[in-house]
């Protein structure tokens, strides 16, 4: 799935036209592991950090994109195991390709907002992907309700400032397409997959050179 056509839109903010906002941006929140809490960057633009190490994992997907959904599936395990044995650090990036997606992606951000931590943010985001999958949720009140209902808080804030910082973020991996992954060696060794079966070879080569650290 691709963005390309609606690259010179993803700067549009607007807070009073909220549909129009989140279609036109991308949503990316950002974990670092080990009990760290949020932290709130100028203008409250929180960044939620999991992990830290020398590698990094960057993963730009979409709840409605059935590639992302199999990707999500197929490192459901992995992913957290990566956080847990700690030398990386791993980013996610809700890129709103689906029309619903906006809608999920700010509440992801509320979610992480009320509760910032490792396990709270894979239980709203497994919660999030189940809900595309199953287009369990169509409006703002639907999802804040099955969040209720689902024990997942969530705290409203704005998110214009988030925004601004990963906007950033998309131009410079040049992320217009999902599932995209970007696996950081070093600086200078810096690995984009797009797409489920480059993706998965590229997280058995990521995991062979995590194996091979001291």
């Amino acid at each position: 799935m691709t963005i390309a056509r609606e690259r010179k839109t993803l700067l549009s903010f607007n807070e009073n036209r909220l549909t129009c906002l989140f279609l036109n941006i991308v949503c990316v929140t950002v974990f670092l592991v080990g009990g760290i809490k949020a932290a709130h960057g100028a203008e409250h633009a929180p960044v939620f950090s999991y992990g830290e190490g020398s590698y990094e994992l960057i993963i730009f997907s979409d709840y409605f994109c059935p590639p992302c959904q199999k990707i999500h599936k197929e490192f459901s395990e992995t992913i957290p195991g990566l956080i847990d044995s700690g030398g990386v650090k791993v980013t996610f990036v809700d890129l709103p390709i689906y029309k619903l997606t906006p809608l999920y992606a700010k509440y992801f951000l509320y979610a992480l907002n009320a509760s910032p931590g490792f396990k709270e943010a894979l239980k709203a985001r497994n919660f999030l992907y189940d809900k595309a999958y199953r287009i369990g949720a169509v409006t703002a009140e639907h999802l804040e309700r099955d969040m209720k209902d689902a024990g997942i808080p969530f705290t409203p804030y704005d998110v214009r400032p988030s925004l601004d910082k990963y906007d950033t973020m998309i131009k410079r991996y040049r992320a217009y397409s999902t599932p995209t992954f970007v696996f950081i060696y070093s600086p200078k060794d810096i690995r984009t997959y797009s797409g489920s079966e480059p993706i998965i070879k590229g997280m058995k080569e990521f995991l062979k050179a995590l194996e091979k650290q001291p």
